[in-house]
């Protein structure tokens, strides 16, 4: 018989206590796995939601409430702004794009989001691209004529169970302009899919103020210059302003991502314990198993075995259940991040796909393979030097 079979033997001799041990790895390890997935997956929907556009720009207030309400629609809309403002940045030639936005209301907590085609155009430049599952995109109406069209992002469509062709409305007293959906978008990955688009026209539209207003309002507007050197004096420009202010949505990126980091300081220091206790649980468990079959193995040396097979058998047990554990822990890991990314998605859209595979699951498990034979040295150790004399003595 092989190092292994016997290895395997073992184990099934004690499967109860194996089982444990090898779901107390796969724990240990599914915690890492959906900890770092999570993480990764909010830092990626941040990113791809505020690096398209290098200014956002506003009415005078916070930054941060700017950037996370007009572009991950996290909190409430700031002031408005002139149209005029939008207008002036078009013929900026400085201004690559402008996009102009203005977010409104809600519809069964999907935030109301106005803009123009420009939104959804493909770039060179753009991280995330806009496609359709069904329909069409909204057409720009001109501002008296108002179409009242809606694309829907894919968690939108999804929640609400809307579909091409329905009509809908939040509130009796928006009974008198109902949105009809023309599109709905494939998920982007991002606050996107919890948005509900249409034209501009329509939110003028819709909102009683900006009907009777002669200037129309904006939320505001995103920038990308043409040239990185314009963007100094375009920031400058728009602050000294009294009624505008122009924010850097990767400074406040910078902001969330300091926070972040404190947090996950903590999660490392919560993780470092939990290997801890599981690789000391490992190491119980075979020395504990190794304790109990001194005779077993002392009858193998008696028959011939030599010490070096009887230290493999304890090292191949101990690696096989960190190689149990570490694949269990892997699915359990990547299972609990999906569970945590739709409750995530369901308030901010900014979990990236959670099952992703790449490098960090084979080096989680080469890891976990290394410290859970780590752990069985002693064991290992403790089996090698079992004396045959003392141990095939008559029981009393």
């Amino acid at each position: 018989m092989t190092i292994l079979t016997v290895a395997v033997k073992y184990l099934q001799g004690r499967l109860v206590a194996s089982i444990l041990t090898s779901v107390s790895i796969a724990l240990g390890v599914g915690l890492v796995i959906a900890s770092v997935v999570l993480a990764r997956g909010i830092k990626d929907g941040l990113v791809a939601g505020a690096t398209d556009y290098n200014l956002a720009i506003g009415a005078k207030g916070s930054p941060a409430q700017l950037v996370l309400g007009v572009v991950f629609r996290m909190d409430l809309a700031t002031p408005n702004i002139e149209y005029t403002t939008y207008q002036n940045l078009q013929q900026d030639p400085r201004v690559e794009l402008a996009v102009p936005m203005a977010v409104g209301d809600a519809y069964q907590g999907f935030r109301y989001v106005a803009t123009n085609g420009a939104y959804f155009a493909m770039f060179p430049w753009r991280r995330k691209t806009f496609s359709l599952a069904a329909g069409r995109f909204f057409g720009d109406d001109p501002p008296n004529a108002p179409g009242y069209e809606a694309v829907l992002g894919a968690e939108a469509a999804s929640r609400t169970g809307l579909r091409i062709g329905d009509r809908f409305y939040e509130g009796e007293e928006m009974a008198e302009y109902p949105l009809t959906v023309v599109g709905i978008l494939r998920p982007t990955h991002s606050a996107d899919d919890r948005a509900i688009f249409f034209s501009l026209a329509s939110f003028w539209g819709m909102n009683e103020v900006a009907q009777k207003a002669t200037v129309k309002p904006l939320t505001a507007v995103l920038v990308r210059p043409k040239r990185m050197s314009d963007l100094p004096s375009l920031h400058r420009e728009f602050n000294v302003a009294a009624e505008t202010q122009a924010v850097l949505p990767s400074s406040v990126l910078l902001t969330i991502f300091n926070m972040m980091a404190t947090a996950e300081e903590a999660l490392t220091v919560i993780l470092t314990v939990v290997g801890i206790i599981v690789l000391l649980y490992v190491f119980v468990s075979m020395y504990s198993a190794t304790l109990e079959r001194k005779r077993e193995i002392a009858t193998m040396r008696a028959l011939g075995a030599r010490r070096a097979t009887v230290l493999g058998i304890v090292l191949v047990e101990s690696s096989l259940l960190a190689v149990g554990g570490g694949i269990g822990g892997i699915f359990v890991g990547h299972a609990t991040a999906y569970l945590a990314a739709s409750l995530i998605v369901a308030r901010s859209g900014l979990v990236t796909n959670p099952f992703l595979f790449d490098a960090l699951q084979p080096a989680v498990l080469a890891s976990v393979i290394l410290l859970g034979t780590l752990a069985g040295v002693l064991p290992a150790v403790l089996a090698y030097r079992t004396e045959v004399a003392e141990n095939l003595a008559p029981l009393s």
